[in-house]
């Protein structure tokens, strides 16, 4: 469903992503875990096609994404850590304007629209504007607009970052629930419980780079860890995760004589 392939990206003297090559199966979820600069929200908007990457390929469904980039925007519902909403819209007519931008018959659209806002318990806010939602109701609204096409692949920079736990479950919900339909999602998120909990795959980013890629057992094997025998417990996403970027700073920086 997707392919990224030596995806670099550089924005003046900055090399953000540097040799990204990560792949995503129909109805696999791929997490994407590193600190703030890592080059996680770069990745994603070149494979979203609203980034022009500086050399690589990214591929999306078939479609090469710098060939045909409204293709693949058409096939791809991305959605930002920050949502962008235009806060003078009530969010049912909001969605509605995407909803036509994204071709879709208003019958159908309207359906859509109404049995996601009742999902993410918005429909007494609906003809509310934007501009006086709470942070929480602003990402629902996102995730919404992001899915309301019913895209081939998803693209989400911290989906749950400003939901409350019960909303949180909802989202996650309902991504698995496009998951289980075929969808392929990439997620950006900081939360290990929730990344080990959704993931098929995780991809360890440092620096631009992927420093590794694969499930947890192809991950504890790389990251040299031990299985703590006193606690009988293998070793937690938090723990390899430190121990990946770890060893990679280790190698990386020349040891003083």
């Amino acid at each position: 469903m997707l392919e990224v392939d030596g995806l670099a990206k550089r924005y003046g003297e900055v090399l953000a992503l540097r040799d990204l090559s990560v792949s995503v199966d129909e109805g696999q979820c791929l997490v994407l875990l590193g600190r703030n600069g890592a080059g996680k929200t770069t990745a994603l908007r070149c494979m979203a096609g609203v980034l022009v990457p500086t050399s690589g390929t990214v591929t999306v469904d078939g479609i090469n994404a710098a060939a045909d980039p409204a293709a693949v925007r058409a096939k791809v519902g991305l959605m930002p850590e920050v949502p962008g909403l235009y806060e003078r819209m009530s969010a049912r007519t909001y969605l509605d304007y995407f909803g036509a931008i994204y071709d879709l018959e208003p019958d159908l659209r309207l359906r859509r629209i109404e049995e996601l806002l009742a999902t993410f318990d918005l429909v007494d806010a609906a003809d509310r504007w934007l501009g006086t939602y709470s942070k929480g109701m602003r990402q629902k609204v996102a995730l919404i607009r992001a899915t309301l096409h019913r895209p081939r692949i998803v693209l989400a920079d911290e989906p749950t970052s400003a939901l409350d736990a019960d909303s949180a479950r909802r989202a996650w919900d309902y991504l698995k629930d496009l998951q289980k339909d075929g969808c392929a999602l990439v997620i950006c998120t900081h939360n290990m419980e929730e990344a080990e909990q959704l993931a098929g795959r995780i991809g360890i980013m440092s620096a631009g780079r992927a420093l590794a890629v694969g499930d947890m057992s192809e991950l504890r094997r790389r990251s040299g860890l031990k299985s703590r025998r006193e606690l009988r417990e293998l070793p937690t996403l938090q723990d390899v995760y430190l121990a990946i970027v770890g060893n990679h700073h280790e190698l990386a920086e020349p040891r003083s004589a």
